[in-house]
């Protein structure tokens, strides 16, 4: 969801300017802020140790990210949020954040739909890591970022992400998601060409 910069600006948000892998905030912070992406790539994730990570999201330009968190009655993040490359964020407080929404009812409007598709994303997701199924996960992961690029029909989609980040995202190791990228392509449901992956 976008909201007009003009307007955001309006209201009193400023410019943050963040370098590629700079926490914007760490798991257990306050939230805050409102935060929506002017340019570059941000991912919202949960850090298990030095070398392991899950992914619980990725968003772009003009994506907003951890709004939903401010108002949870926790009042705490249960994820970081890290610049996947140099990024320009919007970041706007939380009371002058909800002046925005209390302007506009179709921003309102906007605002619980986004919230909507994400939960239902996650649900869906959920349900994916109760499978055993290791090829069910990672093709629930593979539908759910095409259909959120509108991708067309019957045109391949280029997944954005590497081996390693797919792991991240679904929580199997990068031989499992390997071996399955080439079990789906054997099938003719993915091709891989000079290491993308397109499905």
């Amino acid at each position: 969801m976008a909201i007009k910069e003009d307007l955001l600006i309006t209201f009193g948000a400023e410019m943050l300017h963040v370098k590629q892998s700079e926490i914007i905030f760490k798991e257990n912070d306050a939230p805050e802020y409102y935060f929506q992406i002017k340019k570059g790539n941000i991912k919202l994730t949960n850090f298990k140790n030095e070398n392991e990570e899950f992914i619980q999201s990725f968003h772009k330009e003009g994506d907003s990210f951890g709004e939903i968190f401010l108002f949870c009655k926790h009042r705490r993040y249960p994820v970081a949020a890290m610049a996947t490359k140099d990024s320009v964020i919007l970041k706007l407080e939380y009371s002058k954040f909800l002046k925005v929404l209390e302007s506009d009812f179709e921003i309102q409007l906007d605002f619980l739909r986004n919230c909507a598709e994400r939960t239902y994303y996650s649900y869906t997701f959920l349900n994916s890591l109760t499978s055993e199924d290791a090829t069910h996960q990672l093709l629930t992961v593979l539908d759910h970022l095409k259909e959120n690029q509108h991708a067309a029909p019957g045109i391949p989609y280029k997944v954005p992400y590497t081996r390693k980040e797919l792991s991240h995202l679904t929580g199997l190791r990068i031989e499992t998601v390997i071996r399955i990228l080439r079990k789906l392509e054997s099938e003719n449901v993915v091709k891989i060409v000079r290491g993308r992956v397109y499905y």
